[in-house]
């Protein structure tokens, strides 16, 4: 329980640090662009081209460009040499700088010595015939809104067409498109049928239905989380193997939390109380990763997914109202299992109660010894000389381990859990506040207390006020 209550402390910072560092519009981004309500179009390639295939991909993000005729020849933004595509692979001019400025979609720095107007420096990058770069001539690349725009940001508004050139031999090639402004919808319903799922989450913990009523639910929350991560990677332009790495580069801190949510459905099934540590942070990791860093979706009209919209949307309400959910039912879980955890983890109390039973049996011992000779019927059954009442074994007397709660595995004697809840609950009223007296000098006793005191001892044990700590 320990080790389980140290790992979910690590990774509570982990999430903590992440949370920080975080950017919202990069958590589940694809070409560097994540939720927004600039819409790229293509509008146009003119004249047509046989075997020549042009379309904007991820979102309008990048352009790609299929080319099984002959070669053609993408024209930078001032006028150089770009691109080269056709049979013999993919080549890139280095001394252009529209090399540099579509690396990505903030771009590259500029190398010392580039030279638009001399001869064109080309490195091949692909033998295919399909070339993807970032043209920010084809996306709204401003940091502000235009005029228009802010002055009616629910509207509709065309803010302008873009052109591209490119030349097959002799034959001049134009590529045009349009960006657009397309208002979002009101996140206020999402955000609603977000609360009423982390109210169902919840509801679960208050019920002390955190056992497969809980597991069902995280497992709906990670299953959806994957999805939702795999629809992002499947929203990029390339091969199986390409998405695949995206979808691992981009969910790496999601593994945790499914991990964790895998493990903590194992557990609830099971009634085991550890299940209830890793579920606080499987959901609450779904919550933080999906739920509020893509919270933007709900009130985006574009957003980087492989599906429907309404889709990412309702990924994104489960992973933030379920999985929040979830992690509160769980802390209400561990909460209402306090009690037990204490008893379980109350290895030192456990020991003092022992230790007093043990001196309580050196008492009865003692007080044999000195008050009736030893016999034969010596056992369980065996009566005080003192008292002439029965003795109870050491398996029988109050305080004394006798089972460990279903949370580890051992079937619990029925009557024992409430008892040492007694127990605890006596010994902490006892000794809360109260520092205990120096031990006096040992002096000794007179003969008549030698007599007195093992029957006092044998007394107390007889009334469990020993192993009560009321002695």
């Amino acid at each position: 329980m320990l080790v389980v209550k140290r790992a979910a402390l690590m990774l509570a910072m982990v999430l903590g640090v992440v949370l920080v560092q975080a950017q919202p519009a990069s958590a589940h981004s694809v070409s560097g662009v994540g939720a927004t309500n600039w819409k790229s179009v293509l509008t146009s390639v003119s004249p047509s081209v046989p075997g020549l295939t042009v379309k904007l991909v991820e979102g309008g993000s990048r352009i790609e460009v299929v080319n099984h005729g002959p070669e053609i020849l993408v024209v930078g933004y001032e006028g150089e040499p770009y691109l080269r595509v056709g049979p013999q692979g993919v080549f890139e001019n280095l001394q252009s700088p529209a090399t540099y400025l579509n690396c990505s979609r903030a771009g590259c720095s500029f190398p010392a010595g580039i030279n638009k107007d001399g001869p064109p420096k080309w490195k091949k990058i692909s033998s295919g015939q399909t070339a993807r770069w970032h043209d920010h001539r084809a996306h709204f690349m401003g940091t502000q809104l235009p005029p228009d725009v802010a002055q009616a940001p629910n509207k509709v508004h065309q803010e302008a067409t873009w052109e591209i050139a490119m030349t097959q031999g002799s034959t001049p090639i134009t590529v045009k498109g349009n960006y657009t402004w397309i208002p979002g919808s009101s996140p206020l319903p999402w955000l609603l049928v977000a609360l009423a799922l982390a109210a169902v989450g919840a509801a679960l913990g208050l019920l002390g239905a955190w056992g497969v009523p809980l597991a069902v639910a995280l497992v709906v929350v990670t299953v959806n989380d994957i999805y939702h991560a795999v629809g992002i990677a499947w929203f990029w332009s390339g091969g199986f193997v390409y998405r695949l790495e995206k979808f691992f580069s981009g969910s790496f801190y999601s593994f945790v939390g499914w991990a964790l949510g895998f493990v903590a459905v194992w557990l609830l099934v099971r009634r085991r109380v550890d299940g209830l540590y890793a579920a606080v942070f499987a959901g609450g990791s779904a919550a933080l990763f999906t739920g509020l860093l893509d919270i933007t979706v709900l009130s985006r009209s574009q957003a980087p997914f492989g599906g429907s919209l309404v889709v990412d949307r309702v990924t994104v309400v489960i992973s933030l109202g379920l999985g929040l959910g979830v992690a509160v039912g769980a802390l209400i879980g561990i909460r209402a299992s306090r009690p037990e955890l204490e008893l379980d983890d109350s290895d030192d109390f456990d020991d003092d109660v022992d230790g007093e039973a043990d001196e309580a049996d050196e008492a009865d011992e003692v007080n044999d010894r000195t008050q009736r000779p030893t016999t034969g019927t010596e056992g369980p059954t065996a009566r005080s000389a003192a008292s002439g009442t029965p003795r109870p074994t050491p398996s029988c007397r109050v305080g004394v381990r006798s089972g460990r709660h279903v949370g580890h595995g051992h079937r619990p004697v029925v009557g024992v859990g409430p008892a040492r809840v007694l127990l605890t609950s006596l010994r902490r009223q006892r000794t809360r506040g109260r520092t205990e007296p120096p031990m006096p000098a040992a002096h000794p006793r007179p003969a008549a207390a030698r007599h007195v005191l093992p029957t006092i001892a044998n007394i107390e044990t007889e009334l469990g006020l020993v192993g009560l700590g009321l002695a």
